[in-house]
């Protein structure tokens, strides 16, 4: 109850004055802050007001750096973090270096780019503006190593791209666990976040959206802690990880789906254009309730049948969309490069991967 108070009470206020910060410089701290972040959760009124307030802080010099990531047909997300031109984004949404890239700025500027290096092991990459305007807005990345549980964050991107009437969403949220290469909070994301920026309490860059999870309350992000030691050779454009995870991919079926839990339903939350998914008509937002007869509950339990059948195999989907049951009949196709998402049927591991979209 308490975020969708702040999400409602800080949104507003931004879309309304138009005032974006943009020097990239960490937010201060007063000592009434401090105690309020390091509590267990907000006491009073007061805490949620102080907290309230550095959240929007933290906000105004977010959402100008947080850009949309457009390369061919693949829309991601991404983070300006220098005041040359420089992008943080996830490798997935980048593929390889050298390709022509499009960054749009919330404030509806498209500006051209090329595309850096990519560890897509760890699914992060760079992209290069290539001309960069002098009022370029921009974002410190966090110095500071240390992740704790229970930590305040906010998370921005640009899902499903820019649009007229919304700037770059707004997310708060807690550290739920942390796994050295990964970081799970429970900001909220959806397909097209991918790539987009995780911020600590003083507004810098504390990490990558890296991977959707199964549910609502838990995603994946790559520290940029990870990123720094690898972060010259990305810069120099080399790309490694792909083909063996391409490997891992080999002969797995897909629908082309982005999907999530919520209150036992497994939710479309995006269609991948090219995929089997797409050309059967299936839509953002449809609720998947039945494959081949059998009941889904959840993200997890379709990704589990589809990993269990071939390229070429027919399902039947029962779906409600709009209160409504319709049905498609879809031909699996077989995967061609990973896909935004976390949950992999084959792997024990309890770490996250972007290899098991259904």
């Amino acid at each position: 109850m308490i975020k969708r108070v702040l999400f409602v009470a800080i949104i507003s206020p931004l879309l309304l004055s138009g005032e974006l910060l943009r020097a990239a410089e960490p937010l201060p701290f007063s000592p009434e802050l401090k105690s309020v972040l390091s509590a267990r959760y907000p006491g009073n009124v007061e805490d949620l007001k102080l907290l309230e307030k550095q959240v929007q802080l933290v906000a105004a010099q977010a959402v100008p750096a947080t850009v949309e990531v457009e390369i061919g047909r693949s829309i991601g997300s991404g983070v300006i973090v220098s005041k040359g031109g420089l992008v943080l984004t996830a490798a997935h949404v980048i593929g390889r270096a050298g390709r022509k890239a499009t960054l749009v700025l919330a404030d509806g500027r498209r500006l051209e780019g090329r595309t850096l290096g990519a560890h897509h092991l760890m699914d992060a990459g760079m992209v290069q503006i290539t001309d960069p305007p002098e009022d370029l807005p921009f974002v410190p990345v966090a110095p500071d190593t240390s992740v704790d549980i229970g930590q305040w964050v906010v998370a921005t991107g640009q899902p499903g791209g820019i649009l007229d009437d919304r700037s770059p969403p707004v997310r708060l949220g807690r550290v739920l666990a942390t796994g050295g290469q990964w970081i799970c909070t429970d900001c909220t994301l959806v397909g097209g976040d991918s790539g987009g920026p995780l911020f600590n309490m003083r507004g810098e860059v504390m990490a990558i959206h890296m991977s959707i999870g199964p549910e609502v309350v838990h995603n994946f992000h790559v520290p940029v802690t990870e990123i720094q030691p690898v972060w010259d050779k990305m810069l120099a454009g080399e790309v490694w990880g792909n083909d063996r995870a391409k490997r891992e991919l080999e002969g797995r079926a897909v629908l082309g789906l982005a999907a999530r839990t919520v209150n036992n339903r497994c939710e479309v939350t995006q269609v991948f254009t090219g995929y089997p998914a797409e050309a059967a008509g299936v839509q953002p937002g449809d609720q998947i309730v039945a494959v081949d007869g059998q009941l889904i509950t959840s993200i997890l339990e379709l990704s589990a049948y589809v990993f269990a059948k071939s390229p070429g195999d027919s399902v039947h989907l029962d779906i409600v969309r709009n209160a409504r049951p319709t049905e498609f009949d879809v031909v699996l196709g077989a995967i061609r490069d990973p896909l935004p998402g976390s949950y992999d049927p084959s792997s024990s591991e309890t770490e996250p991967s972007a290899e098991g979209q259904p």
